[in-house]
């Protein structure tokens, strides 16, 4: 195999086998018995570090894991650390996800409902969101790299090409990624940005809702990157409402001009607001797919971080504070309808990370209108709870990163908003010492 001569350990991790294979490295199933846990463990193959081209490879490995590791986001496959064996050789120690990719459902000839689909493709809109707020772009969004796990959660896996080179060629010329997902421009090897990777994630969401590839064979994605009358007509089994917005979305966000497409995935996300609204009830359960998968586990490992977040405590606040005993919020049907559909509105504006921002359209702003109608619905008030801790969280990441400026204008509006908050009064005076 000549990839690493199939070591019984790297550094103080415990081998168990390989879960994958490439032309650049290997990716092991490992234990960790500090943690008593299992991990992925990626490396470079030793043939690729010789001479300059290999210190060149060595050091963009990494570089990237120092750049992938500032990620903080549940939906994208954690790196715990970045190590060198004693000959040298660099490798990752990733999160271990037992779940299935999405191609294995889609290469059975399946596709999701249009709920779960929703439910898919925001999680992945809201981790892009965040990876792109960050400067980082994945390159190689695909079905075989979104991992859905047994609690319909997703992780973005395999950050591997990400930050690449701007031609993003290997040194024989080939163009890095999946063709078959390539945005237009990747195609011909021109510079990419984060519209290359929605556009990416608009050709997997097509493929969920009909169980067909858009560009089914690899010549024909060069043809023409504009999705089709004779493609969108396939839509139609979602219903009459549901299919007009889907046009729109996928006409959009599938453009061959970058101009022309959703600009970042927040923009993407909103415009799927209609069809998330018209949907009874979450997605709670795989029953919610049309077809039920083998029990096959795929273990892939990817460069990024499970977000952390710091448990606020009990902070005094009208929306969060349990309100004196009192009968219950009588409403009526018409008041019931629109308190969930703005929770629905709000979940969706938390997962691409529109917290505070922008003014009247972010998570806070709908969660706040439920309250005003429900005082006591219990599902805004944790929604409200989770703002203020992803707030706090965004606010740490600025400031760990020097960005003072970003921080400062942020905080100043968090601290509008929530006034009471112990971790914002105190953020804002470490802020103050800075000058």
């Amino acid at each position: 195999m000549g990839a690493l001569r199939d070591p019984d350990q790297l550094g103080k991790y415990q081998i168990q086998g390989i879960l994958g294979e490439g032309g650049m490295g290997v990716v092991y199933r490992g234990f960790d018995p500090h943690l008593a846990r299992v991990v992925a463990i990626k490396t470079i193959r030793r043939g690729l570090l010789k001479g300059r081209t290999g210190d060149e490879l060595r050091a963009r490995f990494r570089r990237e894991a120092q750049a992938e590791g500032r990620l903080l986001h549940p939906n994208i496959v954690a790196i715990y650390e970045f190590q060198e064996d004693e000959e040298g050789l660099p490798f990752f120690v990733m999160e271990y996800v037992d779940g299935k990719s999405l191609k294995e459902y889609l290469s059975r000839g399946m596709h999701f409902n249009l709920e779960m689909s929703l439910h898919i493709i925001t999680q992945i809109l809201g981790a892009l969101a965040y990876s792109h707020r960050e400067g980082i772009i994945h390159r190689d969004i695909k079905p075989a790299n979104i991992l859905l796990l047994e609690d319909d959660s997703v992780k973005i896996a395999d950050f591997g090409i990400a930050r690449m080179e701007e031609s993003e060629f290997t040194q024989t010329g080939r163009v890095m990624g999946t063709p078959q997902y390539f945005s237009p421009e990747q195609r011909l090897g021109k510079k990419t940005d984060a519209r290359s990777d929605l556009y990416s994630t608009g050709l997997v969401f097509y493929e969920l809702l009909t169980g067909e590839k858009l560009f089914g064979r690899q010549g024909e994605v060069g043809k023409d990157f504009r999705i089709g009358e004779e493609h969108l007509a396939k839509l139609e089994s979602h219903g009459q409402e549901a299919q007009r917005v889907l046009k729109a979305v996928m006409t959009r966000v599938l453009a061959p001009d970058p101009i022309e497409r959703f600009q970042n995935a927040a923009e993407f996300a909103s415009a799927l607001q209609p069809l998330m609204v018209q949907q009874e009830e979450p997605v709670r359960r795989r029953r919610n797919l049309l077809w039920l998968a083998l029990p096959v586990v795929l273990v892939v490992g990817a460069f990024v971080v499970w977000q952390q977040v710091t448990p606020l405590g009990t902070l005094p606040n009208p929306f969060l504070d349990e309100p004196a005993a009192e009968p219950p919020v009588a409403l009526s049907g018409e008041e019931q309808e629109k308190v969930n559909r703005l929770l629905k509105i709000g979940e969706l504006h938390q997962r691409v990370g529109r917290l505070i921002l922008p003014e009247g359209s972010n998570a806070h702003a709908a969660y706040t209108m439920v309250l005003e109608v429900d005082p006591r619905n219990a599902e805004a008030r944790a929604g409200m709870r989770r703002v203020q801790e992803q707030v706090v969280e965004q606010l740490n990441g600025l400031i760990d990163q020097g960005r003072i400026q970003s921080a400062r204008d942020e905080l100043a509006l968090a601290r509008r908003l929530f006034p009471d908050n112990a971790q914002l009064r105190a953020m804002e005076s470490q802020i103050g010492r800075r000058g």
